[in-house]
């Protein structure tokens, strides 16, 4: 089953406590509760002051067009105010509000069982957290933290007025249970995926409250800006983040063991990252009321967390003057991000704005990826964190500074831009900090494997670009259909992928240090921005493998090369004239692309009549070509983000929207070495889809599950299309082309003696000679019997052509990429 949308701990309480708010408002309104009576300013005043200024925007007497361009206006901003009209609910009206729904004489009015269900498990979550966070000193000091108290005592209220309207099963129910002491410690351990709330994980969808439809006001319950506020939310988030960290972790684990491609592990990863930054950009509001504003609520989060473990406060601060943190607890303030957010702070004091922070390798500290890091005590290890971190986030800033052009931008790249702008540390650029040094740490000196990967693999391709170019130049193959626009594409991708491997970014570094009249050290190498992180070195594979694919399917297209060629393999295989996987280059991209772009309806025609039938129809017996059709439904909508740069919100809606057009249905289980990625047939894809409904039938978009699964399901998707993306089709193309050529050569006095010297017009009608030998073989030749010697020629034809050792150019250019194919019976799997 395909998992479905983001189920996050923060967002979930946050649901909570704004769908309260919201059947409370809503329902007094409803009611007739006077609008004056409330604390934060009546309900109505935006929607009126809105609507006046809507009014405002048509005054005065307009003619014509303009007269109604302006009513028009004016509509739409109705429709749009009365559509995002939101108002704060004050804590404070709660009671009052709660009270006038109770004494209201409607008899209509009841209390529904979910709204009882929503305010208990706000109420639970928030009893006895007061009394935990003074059990590890940082408990309520001030009558200000006294509030937080204060407020589960208003939702008791609340329940207790409205108790009278509950049904009868809500009304005898003993109401919230306070949190267990094992429950609160696991809410603020946020440290181990297995531990915090997996009861919330493991928990079936919720159904909370809904207000009156004819009520489009937004409500929102009060923020309490106090700091036990801020913990809650914090420790929420940690505990959301902690199970991303560990997905990406689990990403880089399978990478490792050469089960993800490093272009599939770079976007799930850069994915999850997006992730958490919404979960992030929910919580962050609460931490901005407080000194140092999320960097102070994490350092007291930490102390928290040394608290619990037994240790003193005192003993966590080092007798230092230049650097008072204690490093024996490094492992605790890893898992709580304390070491990333130092390191950008540093980063970030030495940021200005009137020179390039070109940090050289070495001066930092030498980094040993050999090291066993699990031995290293914890300064040695925080040291590490530093010079991978200041060192990478130098070349990050050359790139958002000077290289507005570099091909992509992953989320630590966004993180540094808006680092730079804004003289700030955004949290979730401290996660996506804290990513990339896992990714180091788990990896060591492989990081750079994936760097090598892309490189190899561009290289590749650009050749696949370079030698079309030389074939179809050496043969003077033109055709209509392949403009020289068309061949400009092919140099500028070339262009591209050169200056990819050459490395901007270190060339620009080179320009800086010339200008500066600085000497250029010896360690200073290419490529070091993709060798620290295979996640930018696979986003730029991404990237690159969406150019060339692209490509090679257009190239297919305007000169039918394949189609026609799989045309007459088909045909001689069905006529038991070759064998079975006797042309694996053909076999694998007749695999790889769907069968209805070779055959109208998906079926491989199996009498000599419709060989020429599906042929003419292939043609396009309606003047217009049948073509391949692109697939990669998954891999093309983040190529889409990654290659145009397109400012798409990686929401967990939208993610799931991608990862469920995966044309792949898994089976069988990662663990346990037998997961199987079947190909859906086309004509099974309606039912598959169907199925995939049926699995969200009765589900609300926002209850949906949890981030980690999410991620897993886009890993595995965009790993499964990773052979039909990379594939070099621009070289099945040509031999294809090639093949048709020794075709014709075979046949060239037969089809002479039968259709005339003059059969072939120019070059590019050389796929009309499968027609002709068709034609022939069903007896559809005017004065000439059927027969199946030209069939047999180009069997021959085909035979000799494999033979000559280009059968499988394709296959070893894969293994040359880092992906051999093999051919392997279905019964074999199973």
């Amino acid at each position: 089953m395909l998992p479905l949308p983001l189920k996050s701990e923060y967002l979930e309480y946050k649901k909570d406590t704004d769908a309260v708010a919201s059947w409370l408002a809503s329902t007094a309104k409803k009611c007739g509760f006077p609008a004056d009576q409330l604390k934060s300013g009546s309900w109505d005043t935006s929607d009126a002051a809105s609507l006046s200024s809507a009014k405002s925007t048509s005054s005065g007497r307009k003619k014509g067009k303009a007269r109604k361009a302006a009513s028009a206006a004016v509509q739409a901003t109705k429709k749009a105010i009365q559509g995002v009209s939101k108002y704060i609910v004050a804590i404070a009206d709660y009671p009052k509000l709660a009270k006038h729904i109770a004494d209201t004489a409607d008899p209509n009015i009841k209390v529904p069982d979910n709204f009882v269900a929503t305010i208990d498990r706000v109420i639970s979550i928030r009893s006895g957290f007061g009394e935990r966070l003074a059990e590890h000193g940082a408990g309520p000091k001030t009558k200000d933290d006294l509030k937080h108290r204060h407020f589960v005592e208003v939702l008791k209220k609340v329940r207790e007025a409205l108790l009278p309207r509950m049904s009868s099963r809500a009304a005898s129910s003993t109401g919230p249970k306070a949190s267990t002491s094992d429950e609160l410690s696991n809410r603020f351990s946020g440290l181990a995926v297995e531990e915090p709330s997996q009861a919330f994980l493991d928990a079936p969808d919720v159904e909370r409250p809904t207000q009156p439809a004819e009520d489009k006001t937004v409500y929102e319950a009060e923020r309490l800006a106090e700091f036990e506020e801020a913990l809650t939310a914090y420790t929420m988030m940690m505990n959301d983040l902690a199970r991303i960290r560990a997905t990406i972790r689990w990403i880089w684990e399978n990478y490792q063991k050469g089960l993800f491609d490093i272009a599939a592990a770079a976007v799930a990863t850069d994915t999850a990252i997006a992730l958490a930054r919404g979960i992030i950009d929910e919580a962050e509001p609460s931490f901005k009321n407080f000194e140092e504003g999320t960097w102070g609520v994490q350092h007291s989060f930490f102390l928290m967390l040394c608290r619990r473990k037994g240790h003193d406060v005192d003993s966590v601060f080092a007798h230092d003057p230049s650097d008072n943190f204690n490093y024996e607890f490094y492992d605790l303030a890893d898992e709580c991000y304390m070491n990333a957010h130092r390191c950008l702070l540093s980063f970030l004091a030495i940021l200005s704005p009137d020179h390039l922070p070109i940090i050289r390798e070495g001066v930092m500290g030498h980094y040993d990826p050999t090291a066993n890091r699990d031995r290293l005590p914890g300064h040695a290890k925080f040291k590490e964190d530093q010079i991978l971190l200041m060192e990478f986030l130098s070349e990050l800033t050359v790139v958002t500074r000077i290289i507005p052009t570099y091909p992509v931008e992953d989320e630590f790249m966004r993180g540094v831009k808006e680092m730079d702008q804004t003289r700030k540390v955004p949290f979730s650029l401290v996660f996506a900090a804290q990513t990339f040094l896992d990714i180091h740490h788990l990896l060591r000196a492989g990081v750079s494997r994936g760097s090598k990967s892309m490189q190899n693999e561009i290289k590749h391709l650009s050749q696949t670009l370079k030698d079309h170019l030389d074939y179809h130049k050496k043969n003077k193959l033109w055709i209509q259909n392949w403009p020289e626009r068309m061949d400009e594409m092919l140099r500028l991708v070339i262009k591209q992928g050169q200056e990819i491997i050459a490395d901007p970014v270190y060339h620009c570094k080179v320009g800086y240090y010339r200008r500066n009249k600085l000497p250029i050290a010896s360690s200073m190498k290419p490529n070091r921005i993709v060798d620290y992180s295979p996640v930018l070195a696979g986003l730029n594979l991404l990237s690159y493998r969406g150019d060339v694919y692209s490509i090679g399917i257009d190239a297919a297209n305007a000169w039918g090369s394949i189609q026609y060629a799989t045309h007459l393999y088909s045909a001689l295989q069905n006529e038991k004239l070759v064998d079975l996987h006797f042309w694996p280059d053909l076999e694998t991209g007749q695999a790889l692309l769907p069968e209805s772009s070779f055959f109208p309806g998906g079926n491989a025609p199996k009498t000599p009549k419709k060989y020429l039938d599906t042929f003419i129809l292939q043609m396009g017996a309606a003047g217009v070509p049948r073509g391949i059709k692109k697939g990669l439904p998954v891999s093309s909508m983040f190529v889409e983000k990654y290659l145009k740069r397109t400012e798409v919100p990686w929401t967990p809606e939208n993610i799931h929207d991608i990862v469920s057009r995966s044309g792949f249905e898994p089976t069988g289980e990662m663990g346990k070495g037998n997961l199987l990625l079947w190909k859906i047939e086309e004509k099974d894809q309606k039912d598959i889809e169907k199925k995939r409904a049926a699995e969200v039938k009765g589900k609300k978009r926002e209850e949906y599950l949890r981030p980690d699964e999410l991620i897993q399901a886009a890993v595995m998707a965009l790993n499964a299309e990773v052979m039909e993306m990379a594939f070099p089709y621009l070289t099945l193309h040509k031999s294809c082309w090639e093949m048709m050529k020794l075709v014709k050569e075979k046949n060239h006095q037969r089809l002479s003696q039968i259709f005339g010297s003059g059969y072939l017009n120019d070059k590019s009608q050389m796929p009309f000679v499968i027609g002709y030998i068709f034609m022939t073989t069903c007896g559809e030749c005017p004065g000439h019997l059927r027969t199946m010697d030209l069939m047999k020629q180009a069997a021959e034809a085909v035979k000799e052509y494999v033979r000559r050792g280009s059968g499988d150019l394709c296959l070893k250019l894969c293994a040359e990429m880092g992906r051999p194919v093999q051919f392997v019976d279905e019964e074999e799997l199973m």
